[in-house]
């Protein structure tokens, strides 16, 4: 049948023989016999007539009834090679024979994720394979580069890829080695460059190939590693020393289970000299806490506070010094496949590792995971107790997996969901069991009453909730749970349903940033389920006050989902007792615009501002108008004396809003198209960018976040400048503000912003300075953006602090706040300056890294003290920026948006 996609044949016989090819023809035949003999099968052998079904008509069969006609083929000679839909292009299509190497590739990526194939047997036919094409150097580079990147891949896989050498080594020595030296020569490669992820990976393939590296195993390499920490000591090295630690730390347990001499009394002599190292803290490690620094709902308190260096510590001692009374917690967890499997073979000594006093990597952004668990409080163990191994051995290859695999999140989905076929089948319950019913299927302490999907939940939680940043884009986390839910719902939805609970049941002690993290994350996962929720729960706190911070979050959650949705459909979804927290303003297509308002004092002037805008009338013609509102105000006695145009600006904002209103992108071609104009009225007071800001919220004063988004645009454009955001928020929006979502986003965003900013001109520097034929002028210029860059966030760390800790205290106006509200605006406060001082990366000393460079230098020299900080100073270094200079900051920031 092959021989029928020969070239020599006409397109049109050769696509008729195609199709009749079930038949069978004999290949010896001559083109001129295949074609009568295909005329006469044509006509001959006539298939059985059948009746109709559903599936017929839509596949356009049997056309006496449907009214579709069978699609019509194409020719052959009409497809490009390896078009055609039976694969493979030119000679053979489908029933050519798989390629020896694509298949053992397939065969070994696919290891261990079915639960109905047996082991053993894949791994020894998979190294036998391997074995046998050795001699092949294509083949061999191949299969080797396969098992190389699945390695550092796929963290699961490990054990298993382990014992595939193990067996190959047994039936060739020359094959075990050729896996071992092309592995310690990418071990030696990734350690120099500082690639410290691969790296952990890499050492727990040798850990796993046991005494095939050796008796020592792998025992030499985490010696040489340990006696280089103490070179790594010092000031802004403790994230270095935290990283390396930990890869030795979570490399033992693989030792031990290894078929080496590396045992428990080697492993407790190289704890004790790793204990006093992992004691080390890293800078601001209190402010990364996601608890805020109060007492974490965990039912064993030694692991509150803790990075994981140092609980993987504590679970080291435990299991060594602990009694063992089951066989599927501790070390107990991981798969052993080379216990069940005989493979001795030549033993091959690791090269020696050169290990660097230095690695080419931004210090700075080294810091260690915060131990986090939104199970660690249930009556019923679902997820292995912070004590026990197993919590930091599944955390560790399950958080691998997420943050290696992020370009793939249904693969990653898969690989959770079917997170039990790569550990011991004993340390898991049944996927989907119930939680009510885990006990009982558990049958009391003889098996795990761990659940598979709240380990796998359990690990995404705490990447979603990092501090101070995840590894990816929060949004990525979202969409791996979303995938998740589709996958598997009857296991995951009960799972995500605990979890939520956990979170809103400790909010009061939760950090600020976390709680809107948590807000953005719940309202997207509703926005992708129909928006239900089982709201009655919450039921009684709807009687709080707005700040409460379980209150706010319900509002925050509804606001977010309008933003994702409209007020009308989730109103709909609401129980009548929340229905009441979505006024019917919500509902309004399009805000109210307040020159249609017959009270209004400017309604004739306003409107006709508002045609003009719309008209795009020029500036000759617009600037008179303005003019005529602010000598109206001040005819009437509004205006103020200190600002007497701030009316007629807050008329020309509030045209542009409304025009805009229809869409994102028609505010943005507004503001586009007004820049000018925008720009020259923010310079006509000191005030004017912050009532700017005013004018917008006004506006969207019900529904703030299209508002909050909107200033967003206006500081890329540089209509708005960072402070005036930041003062709008902490003055003239109230104490309350602190509890709303939208306030927080402002501020965020634009502290992210400037942080980022200096970051990049600090970044830029050497590159600038160091470039050819760089005039004087050049480099001034570059050194004044760089400083007018640090002062405005000096300027605005200042402001946070001063007005935050003003909050805190309720000092002044604010002490006549009622007494809950009070209570409640100084804890907001403390958790937003808490929040602040991290995005800032002050210390505890109170010391500002102005210019925390991404260079790998570590922090820069420039430090400042908050009471060195001259405010009038700085405001006048922010505000001398000319025209030209904010042009070039627009471009920047919105380069950086892009």
């Amino acid at each position: 049948m092959i021989g029928l996609t020969h070239t020599s044949l006409h397109p049109q016989l050769e696509r008729k023989v195609y199709q009749r090819r079930p038949w069978g023809i004999n290949r010896n035949c001559t083109p001129d016999t295949k074609q009568r003999r295909h005329e006469n099968t044509r006509t001959t052998r006539t298939a059985p007539a059948k009746p109709t079904e559903m599936g017929d008509y839509y596949r356009g069969g049997n056309n006496r009834d449907g009214n579709r006609r069978a699609p019509k083929r194409r020719h052959r000679s009409e497809e490009a090679d390896g078009d055609h839909p039976r694969g493979g292009g030119g000679r053979g299509g489908r029933y050519e024979r798989e390629d020896p190497l694509q298949r053992l590739k397939r065969e070994t990526i696919q290891i261990a994720e079915s639960p109905l194939v047996k082991i053993e047997d894949a791994i020894k036919n998979i190294a036998t394979g391997f074995t046998a094409g050795f001699a092949d150097e294509d083949f061999r580079e191949g299969y080797v580069q396969c098992l190389h990147d699945l390695v550092v891949e796929q963290p699961f896989k490990i054990p298993f890829v382990a014992t595939i050498v193990r067996v190959a080594n047994s039936e060739s020595e020359e094959a075990g080695k050729a896996v071992i030296d092309n592995m310690a020569e990418a071990l030696q490669r990734e350690l120099q460059i500082g690639d410290f992820q691969r790296v952990k990976l890499r050492l727990r393939f040798f850990a796993c190939l046991g005494d095939m590296c050796g008796k020592p195993g792998v025992g030499p390499i985490l010696d040489a590693l340990t006696e280089k920490l103490p070179s790594y000591e010092g000031e802004g090295n403790e994230g270095l020393l935290l990283e390396i630690l930990y890869i030795i730390l979570i490399t033992i347990p693989y030792a031990i289970v290894s078929t080496s001499d590396f045992d428990e009394s080697i492993a407790t002599a190289l704890l004790e000299k790793l204990d006093r190292f992992t004691l080390i803290k890293a800078p601001m490690q209190s402010l990364f806490d996601p608890f805020a620094g109060n007492t974490a709902p965990y039912n064993d308190p030694r692991f509150e506070g803790q990075h994981m260096a140092r609980a993987l510590t504590l679970n080291l001692n435990l299991f060594l010094t602990g009694v063992r009374d089951n066989d599927f917690t501790t070390i107990q967890c991981l798969p052993t496949p080379w216990n069940d499997i005989a493979a001795s073979g030549t033993a091959h000594d690791l090269p020696e590792l050169v290990i660097p006093d230095e690695y080419p990597v931004d210090k700075s952004l080294l810091f260690p995971d915060m131990y986090l668990s939104v199970f660690a409080d249930q009556p019923i163990e679902t997820v292995p107790p912070p004590g026990d191994l197993a919590s930091s051995l599944f955390r560790d290859a399950i958080v691998d997996t997420i943050n290696i695999l992020d370009c793939n999140r249904m693969s990653v989905s898969r690989f959770l969901i079917e997170v039990d076929c790569f550990f011991n089948p004993k340390s898991f319950i049944k996927r989907a069991t119930p939680y009510d019913r885990v006990t009982e299927v558990a049958n009391g302490d003889q098996l795990s009453s761990w659940k598979p999907e709240d380990v796998a939940v359990d690990a995404i939680f705490s990447q979603l909730f990092r501090l101070p940043t995840p590894v990816h884009k929060l949004v990525y986390y979202h969409s791996i749970l979303t995938e998740l839910c589709k996958l598997a719902p009857a296991a995951i939805a009960p799972s995500l349903g605990r979890a939520i609970r956990f979170m809103y049941r400790n909010l009061e002690i939760i950090d600020i940033e976390l709680i809107n993290r948590f807000t953005d994350w719940f309202s997207h996962h509703l926005s992708n389920f129909g928006y239900t929720w089982k709201w009655t729960e919450w039921s009684e706190h709807l009687n709080f006050a707005d700040v409460h911070p379980k209150k706010a979050f319900i509002l925050g959650s509804l606001e977010k989902e309008i933003r994702l949705s409209f007020a009308t459909r989730i109103k709909g979804t609401l129980p009548d007792a929340f229905k009441e927290l979505i006024p019917e303003e919500r509902e309004k297509e399009q805000p109210v615009f307040k020159f249609d308002l017959t009270e209004n004092p400017f309604k004739t002037e306003g409107k006709a501002l508002l045609i003009a805008v719309s008209e795009r009338k020029e500036e000759e013609e617009i600037e008179p108008m303005i003019q005529i509102i602010a000598d109206l105000a001040a005819e009437k006695g509004l205006a103020d004396a200190s600002d007497p145009r701030a009316l007629a600006r807050d008329a020309y904002i509030t045209c542009i809003c409304h025009i805009g209103a229809k869409s994102l992108s028609h505010v943005l071609s507004c503001i586009e198209r007004c820049k000018e104009k925008l720009l020259a009225i923010g310079l006509e007071h000191p005030d004017a960018r912050r009532q700017i800001v005013g004018s917008v919220l006004s506006y969207w004063k019900d529904q703030p976040g299209i508002g909050a988004n909107v200033v967003d645009k206006l500081l890329n454009y540089s209509v708005v400048a960072p402070i005036s955001v930041v003062e709008w928020v902490l003055y003239d929006a109230g104490p309350e503000a602190l509890a709303k979502t939208y306030a927080w986003e402002m501020v965020a965003t634009t502290i992210n912003k400037v942080n980022n900013r200096v970051r990049q001109i600090v970044a830029a520097k050497p590159s600038v300075l160091g470039a050819e034929g760089v005039t004087k002028e050049q480099i001034d210029q570059f050194e004044e953006t760089l400083t007018n860059a640090e002062a405005e966030q000096a300027l605005i760390l200042s402001e946070v602090e001063k007005r935050l800790g003003e909050l805190a205290l309720l000092k002044d106006e604010d002490e006549s706040a009622n007494g809950e509200n009070r209570v409640w605006v100084q804890w907001w406060a403390k958790g937003w300056l808490r929040a602040f001082r991290r995005m800032f990366e002050v210390g505890e000393d109170g010391t500002l890294q102005i210019n925390k460079s991404a260079n790998g230098n570590g922090y820069g020299n420039v430090e400042v003290k908050m009471a060195d900080v001259d405010e009038t100073e700085v405001e006048a270094k922010v505000e001398a920026k000319d025209e030209a200079e904010a042009e070039v900051d627009m471009k920047m920031e919105v380069k950086m948006e892009g």
